[in-house]
């Protein structure tokens, strides 16, 4: 079903945001114009009190998301929630007023703040994308995933050329173990930035769980070469020894460790590598590295005393 509606996405216009809604006398445009060369300051300048009475009704409107959206450029967050704030108050019922607000309290961490204001764009615009990200972003940091993948759905549909919003939706099927859908998200993600070592890393964890190790390691190589950290080459360590391959796996650990000293999962490929190969002095040796790192891995350490203690009896 989310595989359909991915489909459907990706045949659905996006959708701009929307400057000017109804027929105004222009006053504010040169000030938009501003706005456009990314020249917050000079906007600020230009909207005094003073102009800002001579406004009316979709000027008026456009002048307090001009001001929000100058203030936040500037890093003056309070300041821009008060803009949008006053502006919602004025026009209770214009939706790029409402989900701007929305969007900064969610960015500035105040989710119960920022949920009933993006409920109440979408009860006005019931598929506007913007507003669903962030029920979808709440959703998720929550940890109701089917409800966050059905928002990511709705605002793909309006957001379908934005990679990064492909990448999420794509973390939240892993995380429901859709994992077909998420391979076909993450490949919508890379088909417009190609260049993503996260949308990579992300198709590797996808390919995996469908069994296509091949695959996965193709993809994780592909992250490493484009700057992926040294989790990909982690994950490729113990994707090798999952497919079956400890001599790769040993030699993949062994980079993680030149970049990551005492990593507690390089340390149990590598004493499974030298398992797979009868060397158990030298798996002991590594497990009881592993041992020592404790705090860092609590779950590697536990792992390896439990393996330590059956090859010493």
């Amino acid at each position: 079903m989310r595989a359909l509606l991915i489909a459907l996405a990706l045949a659905s216009p996006a959708r701009a945001w929307r400057l000017f809604g109804e027929p105004s006398d222009g006053k504010v445009r040169p000030v938009q114009v501003l706005n456009d060369q990314g020249k917050p300051r000079e906007v600020l300048a230009a909207l005094t009190p003073q102009f800002i009475q001579t406004l009316r009704g979709t000027d008026l409107r456009q002048a307090y998301i001009l001001l929000g959206d100058s203030h936040d450029r500037l890093g003056r967050a309070d300041e821009a929630v008060s803009d949008y704030q006053l502006g919602v108050a004025l026009f209770p019922n214009n939706v790029d007023l409402l989900v701007r607000q929305a969007l900064l309290l969610h960015r500035e961490g105040l989710d119960e703040q920022a949920k009933p204001l993006f409920l109440r764009a979408i009860a006005i615009e019931p598929r506007h994308g913007n507003a669903h990200q962030g029920l979808a972003e709440i959703d998720r940091t929550l940890g109701f995933l089917d409800r966050s993948a059905t928002h990511y759905e709705v605002a793909l549909a309006a957001l379908d050329t934005n990679a990064s919003l492909w990448r999420d939706y794509a973390e939240v099927l892993l995380s429901l173990r859709e994992f077909k859908t998420a391979d076909l998200a993450l490949r919508r993600s890379l088909a417009l930035e190609p260049k993503s070592p996260d949308a990579h890393v992300l198709l590797a964890f996808a390919r995996r769980a469908q069994d296509d190790y091949a695959g996965a390691l193709d993809d994780l190589d592909a992250a490493i070469g484009l700057g992926a950290g040294v989790g990909a080459r982690r994950a490729k360590a113990l994707f090798l020894l999952e497919a079956g391959k400890p001599e790769q796996a040993g030699a993949a650990a062994d980079e993680v460790l030149k970049e990551a000293p005492g990593d507690g999962a390089a340390l149990w490929v590598l004493a499974r590598a030298a398992l797979a190969r009868g060397d158990v002095d030298a798996a002991v040796g590594d497990l009881r590295q592993v041992k020592a790192v404790e705090g860092r891995n609590a779950f590697a350490a536990q792992a390896a005393k439990a393996l330590t203690a059956e090859l010493l009896k």
